[in-house]
């Protein structure tokens, strides 16, 4: 198997969330441990709010485990990966049509393969970069209108401040996916990888942790 170029979370980040993810699980074996034996007590009441605590802290877990350790890119001899939540912005259901449990249900994982001399262009900013520098037909703007026009003030602030890469294939195909937290000279390392192999690539970035991002054209 070739060898891969990997881009993810960068190890403080990650390290810090293993911190906070041990505590609550171990904190949700506490409380479900607290409602048998409340259970068998007969304190039911008490029983019950244990249980409730128990599944507030294990949500809590799995959506801290999938919004931390599986998003990345990587890049092998022939293609660029990106594995990224089904839903492409955020790392829980935010489209279940019970709306009471969008946030508790972690978000699936998928990997879009793109074949590096199928890659027309990459963008690295936020939402409103990219949208500057597309055409409006494009599905990355049809999809992140829902987000923008949502009524929840922390899930658009949170897509309108994240760096988001972005590519296009010279099929007018799009791929994108959230890098918050990621180890930005890894993801510098893919895209100069990437322009070496694919010198016609056009790349633009909008973002700070990305200035750096030159690569001349040979």
């Amino acid at each position: 198997m070739a060898s891969r170029i990997k881009a993810y979370t960068m190890k403080k980040y990650r390290r810090a969330n293993a911190i906070i993810i041990t505590i609550f699980a171990l904190l949700s074996c506490m409380a479900f441990i607290m409602a048998v034996f409340n259970m068998i007590k007969g304190n039911f009441l008490f029983a019950i709010a244990c249980v409730i605590a128990t599944i507030l802290a294990v949500t809590y877990v799995l959506i801290r485990v999938n919004t931390v350790f599986p998003t990345s890119l990587s890049l092998d001899s022939v293609n660029l990966y990106m594995r990224n939540w089904s839903n492409d912005f955020l790392p829980y259901d935010y489209d279940n049509k019970i709306k009471i449990l969008s946030e508790f249900i972690p978000a699936k994982i998928k990997t879009a393969q793109i074949p590096v001399d199928e890659i027309k262009t990459i963008l690295i900013g936020t939402k409103n970069f990219i949208k500057r520098n597309i055409s409006s037909e494009m599905e990355f703007v049809k999809n992140v209108r829902s987000l923008e026009q949502s009524k929840d003030y922390y899930r658009k602030r949170t897509v309108s401040s994240m760096d988001i890469f972005y590519l296009e294939t010279y099929d007018m195909e799009c791929y994108y996916m959230p890098i918050v937290h990621f180890n930005s000279k890894d993801v510098i390392k893919i895209v100069q990888t990437i322009r070496r192999r694919n010198a016609d690539t056009d790349v633009k970035s909008g973002s700070r942790n990305y200035r750096s991002l030159r690569v001349p054209k040979r």
